[in-house]
């Protein structure tokens, strides 16, 4: 389990305030190609690799940019809604991707981040790597208005700030509880680009973009140093829930890309625990397990299709934006047997009957569902992004020589009585070179078998987690 202990602040001296920008400079300015140069001073301090500023602590020296973090309305990015059924795509393909190599293990993704960190990796660049304009589901071609950017880049921080409706105070991410889900929604996103060792000679116009258009901070730190300081971040903007970063530095390390999120919430309708009950879940391959099943009964949105059932649950929030579908396959087809995109299918099926039907006229359903705390490990996305022909190249737009020599995401998803806790990091080390149905009577929904859970915005339209339930009663890693 996740420690209690609250995170402490790992970077005090990292404001995630841009500096103002100078006289005169626009919101466009990103075609200078100044590189990165340390001053003399602090490169002095770098080389001591755990003297002065960098102490052997966690710290990491905020880098100043004169960009300013732009917030671009929803209504501003038209290509929105192709960029959210992009993510969905991007999100069952791993998952399917996972389940190929481990077919009975749990398989956790968190899209949006993965979606994010890549936008992140090309922000500015109207050149990425072939096949990346396809999996975010924009082009990376110039918008119409000069002062715009790329589309790419339009679209996807538009999207990140639609998210940010429950976005946490600084006390309230520094004092999170991992073991306890707050009365008021979160959903936090962060971004952070760190430098490693003392001359990482990355574009100044880079660092402006990846400002500008998706709020990331800046920060370099000594390479004796930057685990720790990755470490800390993770762990700070995670809630704790994900203690460590997955990228290991080397002597060719020369950036890392952070992405993190962090979603609490109850329900709408909260389980009664004394109903909780040990109960049978059989697994893929006929073996029965033990797991701890919550019952309720509730009147929720409920479809079926050709080999499926799905229900919707609700959070305690005032927008109504987050939602939780569960698609339970037919007992003896497991979640990777539905063909694709039923899974994305069942979904747009809740979304349309919720619209449809009132609150009074939704389904009585006898809900059977599993509690559990998941976390199947690291993930290495960049054998996913090569088995679907991507290659994370041309990236002249950071630096002179560079490729991406890991990519690496870890999530956790905790499901019980009260609600939802997930913490998902995306990481990226830059280095040298249906159909409904309407039943009359009450429905019995009993989870007993391998299913899917699917986390995500209505507003956008963007899954935020999904996940594959092999098995609930694995521990976490």
């Amino acid at each position: 389990m996740a420690s209690n202990d609250a995170a402490p602040d790992p970077f005090p001296s990292a404001s995630t305030t841009p500096s103002a920008p100078a006289p005169g400079r626009g919101t466009r300015g990103l075609s200078r190609r100044r590189a990165l140069a340390l001053p003399p001073a602090i490169a002095a301090l770098v080389a001591l690799g755990g003297c002065g500023v960098f102490g052997g602590s966690a710290r990491a020296q905020a880098y100043d940019t004169d960009a300013v973090h732009r917030e671009i309305p929803l209504e501003e990015a038209p290509g929105a809604p192709d960029a959210a059924t992009a993510c969905a795509a991007l999100s069952e393909s791993l998952l399917r991707f996972r389940l190929g190599e481990e077919p009975g293990a749990n398989a956790l993704t968190c899209p949006v981040g993965t979606a994010l960190t890549i936008a992140l990796l090309y922000a500015g660049s109207d050149a990425p790597a072939d096949g990346v304009e396809e999996l975010l589901g924009v082009s990376a071609v110039e918008a119409a208005d000069a002062d715009s950017g790329t589309t790419r880049d339009l679209t996807w921080s538009a999207l990140q700030n639609s998210l940010l409706i429950y976005e946490p105070t600084e006390a309230q991410l520094k004092n999170f509880n991992p073991k306890a889900i707050p009365e008021t929604p979160l959903l936090h996103i962060a971004n952070r680009v760190l430098l490693v060792g003392d001359d990482p000679a990355v574009e100044q116009s880079y660092l402006d973009a990846a400002r500008e258009w998706y709020a990331a901070t800046t920060e370099h730190t000594a390479r004796s140093n930057a685990k720790a300081a990755l470490d800390a971040w993770a762990k700070l903007h995670t809630g704790g829930l994900i203690k460590s970063s997955g990228i290991e530095i080397t002597e060719d390390t020369r950036l890392v890309l952070q992405n993190a999120l962090l979603f609490a919430a109850q329900w709408a309708w909260p389980f009664n625990a004394n109903d909780t009950a040990d109960e049978a879940f059989t697994l893929s391959d006929g073996a029965v397990v033990t797991a701890r099943l919550m019952h309720d009964r509730f009147f929720l949105p409920y479809v079926q299709g050709e080999g499926w059932r799905a229900v919707r649950l609700q959070y305690a929030e005032g927008s109504g934006r987050n939602v939780m579908d569960v698609i339970l396959p037919d007992a003896g087809t497991a979640p990777a047997d539905l063909p694709t995109c039923t899974w994305a299918s069942a979904s747009a099926a809740l979304d349309a009957y919720a619209y449809e039907h009132p609150y009074e006229q939704l389904h009585e359903v006898r809900l059977a569902l599993p509690t559990f705390d998941l976390a199947p490990g690291p993930v290495d996305l960049l054998a996913f992004l090569k088995a679907q022909g991507i290659e994370l190249d041309s990236l002249e737009h950071i630096g002179e020589n560079l490729e991406v020599d890991q990519a690496v995401q870890q999530v956790r998803l905790m499901v019980k009585e009260e609600g939802t806790m997930a913490g998902a990091l995306t990481e990226m080390e830059i280095a040298d070179s249906a159909v409904n149905t309407t039943p009359d009577e009450a429905v019995s929904f009993t989870v007993d078998h391998p299913f899917v859970v699917r986390i995500f915005d209505q507003m956008t339209g963007l899954v935020l987690i999904e996940g594959v339930i092999m098995d609930p009663t694995a521990a976490a890693e």
